[in-house]
């Protein structure tokens, strides 16, 4: 079992947190700024997976990342593909956090 309260990994729940609430409202945003943050999400958030992973343990990032893939990704805009590009940010901070060898379910 893992610490909830590491102070990484309530830094990397907070990093999460925003960066689902991004990903849901970006829908409204023109072409080139949603695509900027975007890119910043797809950085800032293996960063925080990154930092936590080295100081707090694999296993208890792979837990937060799989607790924020369980959340509905739900947005006002059918056209945005939220859900995608909040799988694929998830994916980029598992892969930041321990490699490649298993996917995030």
């Amino acid at each position: 079992m893992y610490d909830p309260d590491h102070p990484e990994i309530v830094r990397l729940r907070a990093e999460l947190d925003s960066a689902w609430k991004g990903v849901v409202d970006l829908g409204s945003l023109d072409g080139p700024h949603r695509d900027r943050v975007v890119a910043d999400l797809h950085t800032a958030v293996p960063d925080a997976a990154g930092r936590a992973a080295r100081a707090a343990g694999r296993e208890a990032v792979v837990a937060e990342i799989r607790r924020f893939a369980d959340v509905e990704v739900v947005t006002s805009d059918p056209s945005w593909p939220a859900a995608g590009v909040w799988a694929d940010v998830l994916e980029a901070a598992h892969q930041a956090a321990c490699g490649m060898d298993e996917p995030v379910h």
